[in-house]
């Protein structure tokens, strides 16, 4: 009577051992078996292993062969997971594969600028209550991939970086069919599951415009488990213009000590190529803190989120790459995860602009722009106190004049403090011309500057009086009305205390804009205005100007330029076009990149008005998509917004108007102006 229960149990676990060591081998030729279900199966079927042989051991009453079955089926369903886990491993290629793209006949064309797309796809999305939906029928997956694909058609990126980009089988992979659906080049590898043992697997894509070339994948140690497996994959770029490398990356989730080891690894690797630029795009999953972020910073790591640093962008080789702005985008119906957007100005010639200079008004409509918000924003302008006038202008054409309070077009206008933007373009076209350079000391041109009461004052350089970073003591704000009482301007500004070493504390300072006029003038061997006349006022059709000088005949530097709200419009447009002027290169486009990005030094605390400063240019920073300013007391402004292609001038009476006035100013171009741009994403159409 005892023998048959101890047989039966022998053979029970016995048999239950062998079923659960067999199901993760039978599951996925039956069905798809996510790697969570899978992981539970490798965990069972072990546990029941152990229990089979421990039952065989312990059941001594059952029958001898029963008890024997039982222990070979534990043994093997021991085995089984450890065999199916290695196997699973080892399982199919890890070389990447191309990913299927429809035939394009136009080709790509080859902008200045590159944006960049990227999201999680994984198997699964919030259902309306916030819970993630794992399971999915191919006919969700189906609609899901649909919607992606209409989200890039609307965000019009160049190029789409995916972590978590499923295949099933029998349906197919979500890269090949975005490829094929958007007519995409693209390049696949396989990360996580596999496609013979589970019917699905996980992986990291890269889609592009471009052709993709040279696919490599990159696994990415140390690493858990098979079901893990962290990847890079590596693709080359070719950009017409600027080929690249581009690594997609997705580290280890909520472990950052794993995480750093694998994030050091891949930095490592990146850096070693530098035969091109290498741009990593992924979830780096690391705090703001963590010492591996110091890391990736130094090689050029940027942090692109707001409130966390789940997707960066990064440009190991520092090589001129801007990201003009950043913003991220809301996939809930696609994704798990959050998506970012990115647009980057690359360090290219900007594209052919044969623009005459000559203003045609159109309706705002023909431009892109909503005429009900515009003219919202125009009549809140005009209500600002002291304002005299407003243009804008978008893609080269005048959308935009208004005069307010008896102002007019027709005559000059002060710019003020604008001036100085005037002058960078100035110094710009000397370091073109042969006659300045940017570390050159400005002793080398000023005599004044070698005979000076402080040696260490004959290090000052061009750079750091385009950047305010001399050093010595400002001659504005307080200072302003005695420096102007001198009787020599440029002996009075050099005559002040050197307050920091060269290049290491911003002080704004008009003293220093104008000694940086007095070299132009020496270095040219004809006054700045002349210099400007000949070298950028006659190019760009400005016929009408005047600019204050000194006892010595020295134009004034920072600020008494007056030019016409047209031109100051002209001014603004060369620097939307990259310096680019009538079918010519009339100013650098690398002078223009500079000169609109943060040098190492900048303003801070009280100093800081509006961002950040390039040379002699105000950045208005990422809140405004990268847009910058010549800014001029009493509310003079040239604003550029290179994202929206906006230019925008506004003139104002020549006294203080507050923070508050310029920050309700700047608010009705960000929302308002800005804002009334039709569609967020308008790509610049190909020449």
């Amino acid at each position: 009577m005892t023998r048959i229960p101890s047989s039966f149990l022998a053979a029970a676990t016995g048999l239950t051992a062998g079923a659960l060591g067999a199901l993760p081998w039978l599951a996925g030729s039956f069905a798809v078996v996510q790697p969570d279900l899978a992981r539970m199966l490798l965990i069972a079927a072990p546990a029941g292993g152990a229990v089979a042989v421990l039952g065989a051991v312990v059941l001594r009453q059952g029958h001898p062969g029963v008890r024997l079955g039982a222990a070979i089926l534990g043994l093997l369903a021991l085995a089984s997971s450890p065999a199916f886990t290695r196997l699973l491993a080892s399982h199919a290629s890890l070389e990447p594969r191309a990913a299927g793209a429809a035939e394009s006949t136009d080709p790509a064309p080859a902008p200045d600028r590159l944006r960049v797309f990227q999201l999680n796809a994984y198997h699964g999305y919030p259902d309306p209550e916030g819970r993630l939906l794992v399971q999915e029928s191919p006919s969700d997956r189906a609609i899901r991939s649909s919607r992606l694909a209409a989200e890039v058609r609307r965000l019009q990126p160049d190029i789409v970086v995916l972590q978590e980009a499923w295949c099933m089988v029998g349906e197919g992979c979500l890269a090949d069919r975005l490829a094929r659906e958007l007519g995409f080049h693209g390049a696949y590898a396989r990360a996580n599951g596999s496609l013979r043992w589970l019917g699905f697997e996980e992986g990291s894509a890269i889609l592009s415009r471009f052709p993709v070339e040279d696919p490599e994948l990159w696994q990415l140690g140390p690493d858990r488990d098979a079901f893990e497996r962290r990847i890079g994959l590596s693709v080359r770029i070719a950009h017409p213009v600027l080929p690249f490398d581009l690594v997609g990356v997705h580290l280890a989730n909520g472990d950052t000590d794993l995480a750093a080891a694998q994030a050091a690894g891949l930095l490592e690797r990146v850096l070693a190529r530098a035969e091109r630029p290498a741009l990593v795009s992924g979830d780096l999953n690391l705090p703001g803190d963590h010492a591996a972020v110091a890391r990736f910073r130094e090689a050029g790591y940027r942090n692109l989120m707001d409130g966390g640093i789940d997707h960066v962008l990064l440009d190991a080789r520092a090589s001129g790459w801007w990201p003009l702005w950043t913003e991220g985008v809301e996939t809930r119906a696609i994704s798990d995860h959050p998506a970012i957007l990115i647009e980057f100005q690359l360090p290219v010639p900007p594209a052919n602009d044969d623009w005459s200079g000559d203003w045609r008004t159109v309706p705002a409509t023909e431009v892109g722009l909503d005429p009900e918000r515009l003219e919202r924003a125009v009549d809140r302008i005009a209500q600002l106190d002291g304002l005299h006038g407003v243009l804008v202008a978008r893609h080269g054409k005048l959308v935009v004049e208004r005069y307010f309070r008896g102002s007019s077009g027709n005559r000059p206008h002060n710019l003020k403090s604008a001036s100085k933007s005037v002058l960078s373009a100035l110094a710009g076209l000397a370091v073109k011309e042969g006659l300045l350079e940017l570390d050159q000391p400005i002793a080398n041109v000023l005599p004044e500057a070698a005979d000076v009461d402080d040696p260490r004052k004959q290090a000052i350089t061009v750079r750091h009086l385009l950047t305010m970073t001399s050093g010595l003591e400002s001659t504005s704000f307080g200072n302003y009305g005695s420096w102007v009482a001198s009787r020599n301007w440029v002996r009075a500004a050099l005559a002040r205390p050197l307050q920091a070493e060269p290049g290491t504390r911003f002080s704004y300072s008009t003293g220093g804009t104008h000694l940086l006029s007095a070299t132009l003038s020496g270095a040219a061997g004809r006054s700045t205005h002349d210099f400007a006349r000949e070298h950028l006022f006659a190019p760009l059709g400005i016929h009408r100007s005047a600019w204050a000088r000194d006892r010595q005949g020295v134009h004034m530097g920072g600020n008494n330029l007056s030019l016409l709200p047209r031109d100051m419009l002209k001014f603004g447009q060369l620097y939307l076009n990259r310096g680019r002027w009538g079918g010519k290169q009339l100013l650098p486009w690398q002078w223009v990149d500079e000169s609109t990005r943060p040098g190492h030094v900048g303003p801070r605390g009280r100093g800081r008005i509006y961002g950040g400063y390039g040379y002699l240019w105000w950045l208005r920073g990422h809140r405004e998509r990268s847009a910058y300013i010549a800014s001029g007391y009493g509310g003079q402004y040239i604003y550029v917004a290179p994202a929206e292609g906006l230019v925008v001038v506004v003139i104002s009476t020549e006294i203080s108007k507050g923070r508050g006035w310029r920050g309700e100013l700047f608010g009705i171009i960000r929302e308002g102006v800005a804002g009334a741009v039709i569609d967020p994403y308008e790509r610049k159409s190909p020449l």
